[in-house]
């Protein structure tokens, strides 16, 4: 790039700089004290800033901050809380780079330029930051979504340079510094590829300005962050991101993936949680409640509560819940109708009554015995024990044999435990039939049938005294 040009486009963005800092934006008085989160001494969970540990249950209205006025952005950050979400997942730009523009009819940059940011249009996007920081809501919110197929902002990303990628990420943390509720997700949909130094230098530049600033990458589905970045080369990578579907899933972009197949979930974070990467991780995209696929109905509230469980049950510290809604339209109220994510609550009031931060997944498969399903199918069974084994959390998801037993082995039960069903989509507990005799190898167990809903899965809680 010519100096003169690159002269110009530094003295626009220090411009850009000083309207924000003339505009006040910096006060700190009155920011919600839990944030911003940090990362825990064990590298594998969030923690608030009294050191709590921050339960990660993300829901995606990713258009949420172009698409709603600051009233509606409000009702529906509060329909999720209510639903038990402590996240949510946004695009700071519309899709369409070329047309795309916010509810005010602001665009993001002039020309699509990244180095000529329109303050308008960012101001509108902290605005619903606030707003979630003040219902005690983290926002994980992606900088340029690079797309599904290799369209989208990629394109531009390149027209503009790494220079101006790394002034672009020095005014994203410049003006959104007095955010503490605000997460960065890089990428989006795709994996780095050509990108990579392109998206460096955005986080290198928001690092610039906050140092302790949290970040992931939004690989394309079947990845996770660190499959594509090596944290040894990507340092500004300080969280990891999955993201899968099922083994069925047809029509999927970029379908290259070290498995074959998509893998499940609790396949993905068991292969994740083994690689000591010494950061926590969080499932950030599985099947959208609401939406069909090829090789899937319209999913179901079963579906998504499954990838629920079994991604706090196989080493995340977290998980994504997927909406219908995440282009937040005109009938963006009808969320309130979805049973999938009303029983989101369910899963986090669970795991507030337990120490889930501290749950290590059975990768090795040794606390079910027998009869845990074949490993790799959606009716596996997936299981979570505290080192000592005196918690022990089983996920049963549904199956077409609900009454079938399974073994737990005698080393992680026995008869002074206490042992409760707990229905996914009630949250209420209830004795579990087990049998002590006659069987070398454990306890056996055998699940209650149908839940409330009308499904057959089921959680067991184990609490050995």
């Amino acid at each position: 790039m010519p100096k003169k040009n690159h002269m110009r486009n530094t003295n626009h963005v220090l411009l850009a700089l000083l309207l924000v800092l003339c505009t006040g934006i910096f006060p700190v008085s009155g920011q919600n004290s839990r944030f911003p989160l940090k990362i825990s001494a064990n590298h594998r969970y969030f923690e608030d800033q009294a050191g709590k540990p921050f339960f990660w249950q993300a829901e995606t209205p990713w258009l949420i901050l172009q698409n709603l006025s600051p009233q509606d952005i409000s009702t529906l950050i509060g329909i999720r809380v209510k639903q038990g979400f402590t996240v949510i997942q946004v695009m700071a730009l519309p899709p369409d780079p070329q047309s795309g523009k916010n509810v005010n009819g602001n665009h993001p940059f002039l020309n699509l330029d990244i180095s000529k940011p329109d303050t308008a249009y960012f101001g509108y996007l902290k605005k619903g930051i606030k707003i979630a920081e003040k219902q005690d809501v983290v926002v994980l919110m992606n900088t340029i979504w690079k797309g599904c197929c290799g369209g989208d902002w990629g394109k531009i990303i390149i027209q503009n340079g790494t220079e101006r990628c790394r002034l672009y990420g020095r005014f994203l943390g410049t003006f959104f510094k007095d955010c503490p509720n605000l997460l960065w997700i890089q990428g989006g949909d795709n994996d780095p590829r050509e990108q990579t130094d392109h998206y460096r230098q955005i986080a290198l530049g928001i690092l610039d300005i906050n140092p302790s600033a949290l970040q992931t990458y939004h690989a394309s589905s079947g990845h996770s962050s660190t499959d594509m970045l090596p944290a040894v080369d990507h340092k500004w990578l300080n969280f990891n991101f999955t993201y899968t579907y099922f083994p069925e899933k047809q029509g999927v972009w970029l379908h290259e993936t070290g498995f074959g197949i998509l893998p499940e979930i609790y396949e993905m974070n068991h292969h994740e949680y083994q690689k000591q990467n010494d950061m926590p991780f969080v499932i950030g995209e599985a099947q959208y409640e609401g939406e069909s696929s090829k090789g899937l109905d319209i999913t179901s509230a079963d579906v998504v509560r499954r990838q629920a469980w079994w991604a706090m049950l196989s080493g995340a510290c977290g998980h994504a819940y997927g909406s219908w809604n995440w282009k937040v339209g005109p009938d963006w109220r009808k969320v309130e109708q979805d049973s999938g994510a009303w029983q989101m609550r369910w899963v986090k009031s669970f795991f507030e009554k337990v120490p889930w931060y501290n749950l290590i997944p059975d990768t090795e498969g040794k606390i079910i015995v027998s009869e845990a399903g074949k490993y790799g199918s959606d009716e596996y069974l997936v299981a979570a024990s505290t080192a000592d084994h005196s918690l022990i959390v089983i996920y049963c998801p549904p199956t077409s044999t609900p009454t079938s037993e399974f073994t737990v082995g005698s080393n992680y039960i026995n008869k002074t435990a206490v042992i409760r069903w707990f229905d996914p989509t009630t949250g209420t507990f209830s004795k579990a039939k087990i049998s002590f005799s006659g069987n070398q190898k454990g306890i056996r167990i055998l699940p209650p049938g149908k839940n409330a809903s009308g499904s057959t899965d089921w959680v067991l809680l184990i609490e050995k005294k």
